[in-house]
């Protein structure tokens, strides 16, 4: 058994279950979810094999908690960086920045292809942890259209497209073929473009100079 050197048990439970959770991390990168097993994650966190069962009991329970920690620290970043920013244009890029940054460091099966590996009901929690995304986008657009910086269109039915146009670049960014910065604006131009946005990138038409009259 590895040595307490946390000041309480409970903090030394805590911080062994932040080893486990980012030597878990750290392994799904490299290796990807379904090639991952508890003992693994033991082994890189430096614990004996069996003592990952005093805190997980199947790699279900050690997905949700691991998703739980990443999906809490994004929203609180991305709720930081959103309320600080002085467009509703800017707040969607730092939105879709946000969430291809995190295709990058978190290799997990997207959607309904998590599904073959989770239980129905584990899914259904699993899938709980999109909800506080949408609430996120769903008051961009909707503040857009307040602002009249967006077409005034009904954010439910908007922000799963918008999602879906984000979900596209997950696989390429997972393979190293698309890199981040390039996809945040290509994606961030269409969604602005779709929502009735004047995309700040794209230049003005220059307005017509005035025709000279010809003297008789």
């Amino acid at each position: 058994m590895p040595k307490i050197t946390a000041p309480t048990l409970e903090a030394h439970r805590a911080a062994t279950l932040d080893r486990l959770l980012d030597a878990f991390g750290e392994l799904v990168l490299k290796q990807g979810f379904s090639e991952v097993s508890l003992a693994d994650v033991a082994a890189q966190a430096g614990l004996a094999r069996t003592a990952i069962y005093n805190y997980f009991p199947d790699r279900e329970a050690l997905l949700f908690a691991w998703t739980d920690r990443e999906v809490g620290r994004t929203i609180a970043i991305l709720e930081g960086e959103v309320a600080a920013a002085d467009s509703c244009e800017e707040k969607l890029r730092i939105f879709v920045h946000q969430q291809l940054l995190d295709f990058s460091k978190r290799h997990l099966p997207p959607g309904q292809e998590v599904m073959q590996f989770l239980k129905p009901e584990t899914y259904e929690k699993f899938m709980g942890h999109i909800e506080p995304v949408e609430r996120i986008a769903r008051e961009i657009v909707r503040e857009g259209a307040v602002s009249r910086e967006f077409a005034d269109v009904d954010s439910a039915e908007t922000v799963p497209m918008i999602l879906a146009c984000i979900g596209a670049e997950r696989v390429p960014i997972a393979q190293g073929t698309h890199r981040v910065d390039d996809a945040t604006e290509r994606v961030t131009s269409f969604l602005l473009r779709a929502l009735g946005a004047s995309d700040g990138r794209r230049k003005k038409p220059a307005a017509k100079k005035p025709t000279k009259k010809r003297p008789r």
